[in-house]
């Protein structure tokens, strides 16, 4: 590995392992519910001394896309047996499917439930579609079980299983927790045809909820089905067009109990919040520290709800958008952009990034857009004038 005439055996060595680790967060970046690859591995094959020096840290995460796949990394381990233990992080991909034989008995249609058997210390596990497999039979009997066919029993699973993501596509149905024991879940991603059940969650720090096309989460009230957590981080997206749309119910139950204390609120493409109840769920966050709405407006923008915004906050990424049959609310707006220059912009706060997007007309009015910016450069402030919504979807 070359930079520009330098080789990466030219830096030094911290330097060097900043640079593997880098090269592995940005391998592991899903894009429209992507599975990784393993394609980070081919960088240990680069020299011997990149070798010794990355394969630890490489080596603590695999990915599975399909039966193949499965199949490859057993007999790996069965040559291998040392590699499991290492394995901290895991992506997989998987169909649910449970067989069932003549004799009634049934099991995984994949292996893969072996290979996640041996990741003793596993601590985030991803779950994908599977795009491409073979079947390990040809028996048409099968039933679908979403956790049953990675984790047939809850017994053996690691006990450090600190993050659960599932990136669906919106009509595959999975049941989370049915064998996944959820005390030690720190971290939850809830995607797809998703039923959710009322669950102790008790370590639960950060929850995201994205194209969840399940109608059982309309009538959802996080207060009571998200037991016994304090959430740091909530974010949600409607990710497709039958995907759940927090409405102020929601919002208002989700701060009167796990989000009470949040200090990052992240709300993407929302149509059915009213300025008001973004404004009171503000004023009840006083820690807030990141906040990011993607706001579309169909009848209302009544309240100015930037003047709800605490002293704590550092960052704040704002799209104001009109549905397509809505007139735009161009006065109400413009209030918007006027208070974001006084109240946020010529504020003396530290670290403040500021991402906001509106009509282009309004940005172009009295040359704000341009003194937007040359305020953020006095200032210091990370100011970005355009859409960002694609930033903030995980």
């Amino acid at each position: 590995m070359a930079m520009k005439g330098l080789s990466i055996q030219d830096l030094p060595y911290d330097v060097r392992i900043l640079v593997y680790e880098a090269i592995l967060a940005n391998h592991l970046c899903v894009n429209q519910n992507r599975q990784p690859s393993n394609d980070h591995i081919r960088v240990l094959h680069t020299c011997r001394q990149i070798f010794y020096e990355a394969h630890a840290l490489f080596h603590k995460y695999v990915s599975l896309r399909n039966d193949w796949e499965v199949d490859h990394y057993l007999a790996y381990l069965d040559s291998e047996p040392k590699t499991a233990p290492i394995v901290r992080w895991a992506d997989v991909a998987n169909d649910g499917r449970v067989l069932e034989s003549t004799l009634g008995q049934t099991g995984p249609a994949s292996r893969l439930y072996l290979v996640l058997a041996r990741f003793v210390s596993l601590e985030k596990l991803r779950v994908f579609n599977v795009r491409h497999y073979h079947p390990h039979t040809t028996s048409s009997r099968y039933q679908l079980n979403f956790e049953g066919a990675m984790f047939p029993a809850a017994k053996g699973l690691s006990p450090h299983l600190q993050a659960y993501e599932l990136h669906l596509d919106p009509f595959t149905r999975a049941n989370p927790f049915q064998t996944i024991p959820s005390n030690h879940i720190r971290s939850l991603r809830l995607s797809g045809d998703c039923h959710f059940r009322k669950t102790p969650l008790p370590a639960l720090r950060h929850l995201t909820i994205h194209g969840v096309t399940s109608n059982a989460f309309d009538q959802i009230h996080f207060d009571s089905s998200f037991l016994n957590c304090k959430l740091d981080s909530f974010i949600h997206a409607q990710g497709h067009k039958l995907g759940f749309e927090i409405r102020n119910v929601h919002l208002e139950s989700l701060l009167a109990g796990p989000g009470s204390c949040l200090r990052k609120l992240v709300l993407l493409g929302s149509s059915r919040l009213s300025s008001a109840t973004i404004a009171s769920c503000l004023r009840s966050l006083p820690t807030l520290e990141y906040f990011a709405l993607s706001l579309v407006t169909v009848n209302e923008l009544r309240e100015n709800f930037i003047l709800a915004l605490g002293p704590s906050l550092q960052v704040l990424k704002l799209q104001i958008t009109h549905a397509w049959y809505a007139v735009p609310l161009f006065e109400e707006e413009r209030t918007i952009c006027d208070t974001i220059e006084k109240r946020i912009l010529l504020q003396h706060l530290p670290h403040k990034v500021v991402h906001v997007s509106f009509h282009s007309q309004l940005m172009a009015e009295h040359g704000r857009q341009d003194r937007w910016r040359n305020i953020a450069a006095a200032q210091h402030i990370s100011l970005k004038i355009g859409p960002w919504e694609a930033e903030e979807e995980t």
